[in-house]
């Protein structure tokens, strides 16, 4: 096992994008979000997928020279115009201006058109909640998920978070997809020849199957709870492609990043900021939070069980651990990150 320190990460992600062509500041973005998606152990969504987004740029389905523009805003909203631009930089830019609208009414809603795959919606709403605002952020994403009753890919499984602080943690927050897994976990199954959850994709006809094989070419994602899940990845839609007027993953102009990366991705995301302190008073979210986590972590426990956690506290447990003593690279992320490495030509500092 290699480690890796999280500055160190950051610095490597900014250098390979500036020596793609990327401005500096873009660049240390991207290098943030992808660092620090690691460093709470989401990594499938982290620097594993940097490689991708640099061979994406290569061959024109990103454009590095692109500015996201605000098209249309009012006191409360915005709506930014990505440009094709790599998709942390248009969702970072969104959620500040949220966060500023938030300061001046109460909410703050922006959604962003023509973007790219923007890593993990986590991100984002903890840019919020770092604030001492609730934050939500989420995207509409690829054709990749059935829905109940049909067969094929029909609907993105279009990730969710939420974030607002409290103290004992940095904040409590959710960062989940609307399907059973994340597709990249089938994918990554599948180049591990492993079989998977019964639950997680059906087959050509529809039916579950543990056999990833065929995935993408054949087959879709399992929408969670079925109707459930299929219901919230409509709400998405709603509030990304539909609001922003841009794609709708049901609409066929949205393609995977990864697997067309000549293509435009052309997803959308919405992120709003709620300013509690005009709700509530200043620092009062924080400690309401502080009082309803322990009053969970404290609740009866069932046979067996050590411990009940709040949402996000197993992913700070682990961030505290990476700033501390570095990053733990999983296999594939590393592999990824040295074959980055030996492209650009650019060394990769682990230990």
């Amino acid at each position: 096992m290699r480690k890796i320190k999280i500055q160190d990460l950051k610095d490597f992600c900014k250098a390979a994008l500036v020596k793609e062509g990327l401005r500096e500041d873009y660049a240390k973005i991207c290098g943030e979000v992808l660092a620090e998606t690691d460093a709470l152990g989401t990594n499938s969504h982290g620097t594993k997928n940097l490689y991708g987004y640099i061979k994406k740029i290569r061959v024109g389905g990103i454009d590095i020279h692109a500015e996201p523009q605000i098209v249309k805003e009012g006191p409360g909203f915005a709506v930014m115009n990505a440009e094709k631009c790599i998709g942390m930089v248009p969702s970072v830019k969104a959620m500040e201006v949220a966060c500023e609208k938030a300061k001046k009414t109460g909410l703050g809603l922006v959604t962003v058109k023509n973007s790219c795959h923007f890593g993990a919606a986590g991100y984002y709403a903890n840019i919020a909640a770092h604030k001492g605002m609730i934050g939500l952020s989420m995207s509409n994403v690829d054709p990749n998920m059935t829905v109940p009753g049909a067969k094929g890919m029909l609907i993105g499984n279009n990730p969710f978070a939420y974030a607002a602080p409290a103290n004992t943690t940095p904040t409590v927050f959710l960062d989940v997809a609307m399907s059973n897994v994340a597709s990249l976990k089938v994918v990554q199954a599948k180049k591990d020849r492993k079989s998977i959850p019964d639950t997680w994709i059906v087959d050509k006809d529809g039916l579950p199957t543990a056999d990833p094989s065929n995935y993408p070419d054949e087959g879709a994602m399992q929408p969670f709870a079925r109707h459930k899940g299929y219901g919230f990845a409509v709400m998405v839609e709603l509030l990304t492609g539909i609001l922003s007027g841009g794609c709708t993953s049901i609409g066929g102009d949205i393609v995977s990043w990864c697997f067309e990366p000549e293509k435009p991705n052309n997803v959308c995301h919405a992120f709003m900021a709620v300013d509690a302190e005009q709700f509530l008073g200043e620092g009062v979210l924080a400690g309401r939070m502080e009082e309803m986590s322990r009053e969970l972590r404290q609740a009866p426990k069932a046979k067996g069980s050590e411990r009940i956690y709040t949402p996000g506290e197993i992913e700070w447990e682990k961030y505290k651990v990476a700033y501390e003593e570095g990053f733990t690279i999983p296999e594939d992320v590393l592999i990824s990150l040295q074959e980055l490495s030996a492209d650009v030509k650019i060394p990769l500092k682990t230990y």
